[in-house]
């Protein structure tokens, strides 16, 4: 049998390890657009301020690929699908036929549609190739303007930081990480950040970017914000434009069952890219999980993929922040305990649902962290130690 991977990312990379484990006589081939072997995308703001090498990001070399006999040919930028045929066409004229096919295609940075995104100054952070491009523009540069305050606009603020340049965030929601921090737990973020000298700015819905002198960024309330770059993250969109042309299913993502099978046969979806029970996760847990079961079921061994439990962790040198599952319910007002201290910046929290957790925000101390999450997992009833699972010191083997 002949699987085909589309996408050299983590999902790709981990499916074709799975296959080849399960039967190595399988062959299998992997074609990424990109010009490098398989690299962590979530250290790239690490990299930008070099405390990580570049090096240091690829996680599959070219020896780890030959290890289990799996082609890996870079700069294939994948521009048509041939069901019937069974054929994937390329940009540079190649083609390459499949009995199966995996679409680990992943994402792209989403671009404001505001005046001004064409504008010379401006980035966004998905590749390496973008990572070059900031770290080169940084180098004479004082300061910079960060639009959207999610988990990777709030890595590469810090990053810029750590370089020295002058930071303000524009967060377009009344909060910081409103998926992964209710109110508090927010406000004590960005209390931290200001401890760095990163400057927050709340309910700024970007409208424009001019060149005046240097970049200017004006909000809808007429507020105004003045650097020498600016960075746009303001999430991701799944690249669906190849299987829409070519009769797959798509909606947000592209459409795939438990079994990770689109609607064409014998063409599965996983990571980024895919859509299941109308979700597109983007989280490095779940493209683990979907490349793995997509894996599995091109093997013909019939495993079917469940939701597992989301966690977010924010990758910035001194803070400490996990984020698990239900962490701001709107309905029904589940149970919450909660560990703070203003002074050391710590922020802990616990949601509660019949006795068992459904959610949890460590910030600033996650010493808790494996024990809540195995707590989840097994759907543990901790009403008889609630009061205590925040402590530091809790040890959850002398209630077991």
């Amino acid at each position: 049998m002949r699987v085909v991977i589309l996408g050299g990312n983590i999902a790709g990379s981990n499916a074709a390890d799975v296959i080849k484990k399960e039967n190595p006589e399988v062959d299998v081939e992997i074609y990424t657009e990109e010009s490098y072997f398989n690299y962590t995308r979530i250290k790239l703001p690490a990299f930008l301020c070099g405390m990580v090498k570049e090096d240091d990001l690829i996680t599959c070399s070219a020896k780890w690929y030959d290890d289990r006999n799996v082609k890996y040919k870079k700069n294939h930028r994948a521009t048509k699908i041939l069901p019937k045929k069974k054929i994937v066409q390329f940009e540079n004229g190649e083609q390459t036929n499949y009995d199966k096919l995996l679409l680990c295609i992943g994402s792209k940075s989403n671009i404001l549609s505001i005046d001004g995104v064409d504008t010379d100054g401006l980035f966004t952070l998905k590749t390496l190739d973008d990572a070059l491009k900031i770290k080169d523009h940084t180098k004479d540069k004082d300061s910079a303007i960060v639009i959207g305050g999610g988990l990777l606009g709030l890595e590469i603020a810090k990053s810029l930081n750590d370089l020295n340049l002058k930071v303000t965030v524009l967060e377009f929601f009344p909060r910081l990480l409103p998926r992964q921090l209710d109110i508090e737990g927010a406000e004590m973020l960005r209390q931290i950040l200001s401890d760095f000298n990163i400057d927050v700015a709340l309910n700024a819905s970007t409208r424009e970017i001019t060149i005046e002198g240097q970049l200017m960024v004006r909000v809808a309330d007429g507020r105004e914000f003045q650097a020498d770059m600016v960075v746009m993250a303001v999430g991701v969109n799944p690249n669906i434009e190849l299987a829409k042309q070519s009769g797959i299913k798509v909606n947000r993502g592209i459409i795939v069952d438990e079994y990770m099978q689109t609607n064409v046969k014998y063409i599965y979806a996983a990571g980024d890219c895919a859509e299941f029970n109308e979700r597109v996760w983007g989280i490095i847990p779940v493209a683990f999980e979907q490349s793995k079961i997509a894996a599995l079921n091109i093997l013909g061994k019939k495993v079917k993929y469940s939701e597992i439990v989301p966690s977010n962790t924010l990758k910035i040198v001194g803070v400490d922040l996990t984020s698990i599952g239900r962490v701001t319910p709107e309905k029904n007002l589940p149970e919450e305990i909660k560990f703070i201290d203003p002074d050391k910046r710590i922020y802990k929290k616990i949601v509660l649902e019949e006795g068992r957790i459904v959610g949890a925000i460590l910030l600033g101390d996650r010493s808790n962290q494996s024990t809540i999450m195995k707590l989840i997992k097994t759907k543990t009833d901790i009403t008889k130690f609630k009061e205590r699972i925040l402590d530091m010191d809790f040890d959850l083997q002398k209630y077991l």
